[in-house]
């Protein structure tokens, strides 16, 4: 079961891989679900995108029940004009990533907050050179972990945007700047974190305000 630990300045991670899923009834996971994720869900072609989908919804699902917030509903869940999700005048922040059959759910009562997971894997690094700054490259390519040092960098880009939440195209790359633990953007620095729970998965956490505990919990069972 998930535990709650009360802490002011904590951000929870709940993460968990598609296989929960295998013996649920999904017609009644589906059912409780808002019309725009039940239109999102049909429109998925692979089947691997709608585990993903229903996987985080449980995880969101779990997250607001450990928390004591029971009011709120997945038929309740809205999306911004850049598709983040969100509860209206909810007194807490959560965010959702997925990368191939894992799903995590970053939640906040302290601040905004941004998740990026990413399942490290070979990439052309060209297809990326105008993305970050020449010294973000230098650090990239001196480590001794090319790779994962890519993906350390690449998911604290893509949770800072998220937590800033406009999305990046909307963001001009000359007031982006990236360091080794901070993201400025328009001169409003964020917080980042990294966690990774995986050997083979990068994690990063963004926030708008200082956290001094990161705690993560794996979702074994849908009916933990």
């Amino acid at each position: 079961m998930l535990l709650r630990i009360c802490e002011i300045f904590m951000i929870q991670i709940y993460y968990a891989y598609t296989d929960i899923l295998k013996g649920s009834d999904l017609d009644n996971l589906i059912a409780q679900l808002s019309l725009n994720d039940k239109l999102k869900l049909a429109g998925l072609k692979r089947n691997e995108d709608k585990l993903l989908l229903l996987t985080s919804l449980i995880l969101l699902s779990k997250v607001l029940f450990e928390n004591g917030y029971n009011d709120y509903k997945l038929c309740d869940l809205k999306y911004s004009n850049t598709g983040r999700p969100f509860f209206p005048d909810s007194p807490f922040d959560f965010n959702i990533s997925h990368t191939d059959n894992c799903s995590a759910v970053v939640f906040s009562e302290n601040g905004r907050v941004g998740i990026d997971i990413e399942r490290i894997k070979d990439v052309d690094f060209a297809d990326f050179e105008n993305i970050f700054s020449e010294e973000v490259w230098n650090n990239i390519h001196s480590s001794e972990v090319k790779l994962r040092k890519f993906y350390y960098y690449w998911t604290l880009l893509e949770s800072a945007v998220k937590a800033d939440s406009r999305g990046l195209s909307l963001i001009s790359a000359k007031k982006l700047v990236i360091t080794n633990d901070q993201v400025i953007i328009d001169c409003k620095k964020l917080f980042s974190y990294h966690n990774d729970f995986s050997p083979t998965i990068s994690c990063c956490i963004t926030s708008d305000k200082k956290h001094e505990t990161i705690n993560s919990q794996e979702l074994q069972s849908i009916l933990s």
